[in-house]
């Protein structure tokens, strides 16, 4: 906090000097005292005090000198031409400076809601707990249901970032997490003991134990078996996935779940055979609304999704 301070505190020193810089700048742009008076809703006289105590400052005249009665032209001295394109730069990281001050203030407090399917605060519980790490004054709150529940919530704009699967709609922007295949996952005794692999076909006439209708896994596993020729027999709808591997177990049915999930089961009680003909894939993207203005805390949590995903694991 002490390191905020100072910054903050030198930042106010050179405000002054900023201004003259910004209104020398605006003077070029809109070619006139007046205009740049105007635009900056200042007053001329004021204007030209902060150009004549800008060049005081500076030891040379940055504009030409007028013709014909007037005491000054709009056309830069060679000096004032140079000095232009170094304050170009200077008020460019300027801008920076402020922004990166204004993000580390907001920081200090505030909340972030996050959409989190099941599985998905154990995938992301190390991030989780880095960010609370760094960001100890940031409120953190979980919506977790599936991902159409988690879409119709950032539309909505109750979470401000969330994990969707598959592909997106225009509106979203999203970075890719997690990328995994969907397996059978039956009990271990069953008529695919040993196969590595498995056809949707080759389920037709299984009871499958699917998701709460909050997850858009359902419309991708009842899309594609549609595709094969057949309608799933759904008898039960859980949205834990720990419940639905136990029911597995117990023999009542079967389940497609991601390779990530499946792989962390005991072997000994489960066959796992990945799902081909056709091959589906548990993508998840962390999502958020592109037409919606970014908090510092989202735009911290994205940084922190970006530079640490080996760090996404079950």
């Amino acid at each position: 906090m002490n390191n905020i301070k100072m910054i903050i505190s030198i930042w106010n020193n050179l405000f002054m000097e900023f201004k003259a810089l910004k209104i020398f700048v605006e003077i070029v742009r809109s070619q006139g005292f007046s205009q740049a008076a105007e635009r900056l809703f200042l007053t001329q006289p004021a204007v030209s005090k902060a150009i004549g105590q800008l060049e005081s400052e500076l030891g040379c005249e940055l504009f030409k000198k007028g013709k014909a009665g007037r005491k000054r032209d709009i056309r830069l001295t060679y000096l004032g031409e140079q000095i232009y394109q170094h304050a170009l730069i200077i008020l460019d990281e300027q801008k920076k400076i402020t922004d990166t001050i204004q993000q580390i203030q907001s920081l200090q407090k505030g909340k972030l809601t996050l959409g989190l399917p099941p599985l998905g605060s154990v995938l992301f519980s190390s991030l989780i707990a880095l960010f609370h790490q760094k960001y100890p004054e940031i409120e953190l709150n979980f919506l977790e249901v599936g991902a159409n529940g988690i879409e119709q919530a950032i539309l909505a704009k109750t979470v401000d970032v969330g994990i969707l699967l598959g592909e997106l709609k225009p509106v979203f922007n999203s970075i890719p997490v997690v990328n995994s295949s969907l397996c059978l996952l039956s009990v271990s005794n069953s008529i695919w003991k040993g196969r590595t692999t498995v056809s949707l076909a080759e389920l037709k006439t299984q009871d499958f134990l699917f998701y709460d209708d909050s997850f858009s896994l359902n419309n991708m596993i009842t899309e594609a078996a549609h595709q094969a020729g057949f309608v799933p027999h759904v008898i039960c709808k859980s949205s834990q996935w720990d419940f639905i591997a136990k029911m597995v177990e117990s023999g009542m049915g079967i389940a497609l779940l991601p390779e990530l999930y499946c792989n962390k089961l005991d072997p000994s009680k489960f066959n796992i055979s990945i799902l081909q003909e056709p091959s589906l894939n548990w993508t998840l993207s962390m999502a958020w609304d592109s037409t919606v203005s970014m908090s510092a805390a989202t735009r911290a949590w994205l940084n922190i999704i970006e530079d640490n995903r080996q760090l996404i694991h079950l």
